[in-house]
């Protein structure tokens, strides 16, 4: 028996990148998928190559930023799928790019309000359902840096919003604990997709270091896709109810070890926390 199989999911940006490699991971494991995005046209190419028999591919047009749409799509993924077993909110932008006084503040809520609000949206209404189901699987992406030594400069909408996304991913699966529901968010790798590219048309006035390093990205090929589509399979399956309110690097941390987890490990794969435990004088 496949991973998925007779699972059901929604997947937010679905259609292309980091969003379209889980989209094809599910199918093949079994699962029957929901994808949104903002462009129909998109959409409609990507459920064409990856499903053209029209049986485990599902698609609808919705921009996550606006919660009435969420709410519509919600109301049509009750019409297409009896139960919701998985939420993937992988849609998301970079935002503006370049230091934050050169930064739009309209193109900075913008970039909370896709990236941040439309995962609170999504989860929240994915949770109506999956509370009266008692159970559920809900992964969130976090974004490049997040969690790590260094703080993503000149992408200060893009960072903060990533940053806010893994807090509320904690947050949340302690809140739903009881309800066997698990919540955990990825940091997909240095994968090449149309954000490799946006960058890049930025120039290295706006990115800075970024700029360079996505340059090598582009030639060498980036991580691939694989790794996070991997782990997203992982934490969707029934093989990871041990684990929840963690944010995970598809590159650095290995399911093997992820599989070993105890619910006991509360502060492993956790964002860094101010207490004396870990910041005491010694």
């Amino acid at each position: 028996m496949r991973a998925l199989e007779n699972k059901n999911a929604i997947i937010t940006g679905g259609a292309r990148g980091f969003g379209r490699a889980i989209t094809e991971r599910f199918i093949a494991d079994g699962a029957k998928v929901l994808i949104c995005s903002r462009t129909i046209e998109e959409l409609k190419k990507t459920s064409k190559e990856i499903d053209p028999s029209g049986k485990s591919l599902y698609f609808v047009e919705a921009d996550v930023s606006n919660h009435e749409v969420c709410q519509k799509l919600f109301t049509y993924t009750k019409k297409v799928f009896k139960t919701l077993d998985i939420l993937v909110n992988n849609a998301g932008i970079y935002g503006p790019v370049g230091s934050l006084e050169t930064n739009s503040p309209k193109d900075w809520l913008k970039t909370i309000e896709i990236n941040l609000m439309g995962t609170v949206y999504c989860t929240r209404l994915a949770l109506e359902q999956m509370k009266n189901q008692k159970h559920g699987k809900i992964i969130n992406l976090a974004g490049a840096g997040v969690g790590g030594k260094k703080p993503l400069s000149r992408f200060s909408a893009y960072y903060t919003s990533k940053a806010a996304v893994a807090a509320f991913t904690e947050v949340v699966a302690s809140e739903v604990a009881n309800y066997n529901i698990q919540v955990n968010c990825i940091s997909p790798g240095a994968i090449n997709t149309y954000f490799t590219d946006y960058l890049i048309a930025q120039g290295p006035e706006k990115a800075g270091p970024m700029y360079e390093q996505a340059l090598k990205q582009k030639e060498t090929g980036g991580d691939s896709p694989e790794l996070g589509a991997n782990l997203a399979s992982f934490l969707a399956s029934g093989q990871s109810d041990n684990v929840t309110g963690k944010t995970l690097s598809a590159k650095w941390d290995k399911i093997s070890n992820l599989k070993k987890l105890s619910l006991k490990d509360s502060d492993k794969y956790t964002l860094r926390r101010i207490d004396e435990g870990l910041f005491g004088e010694k």
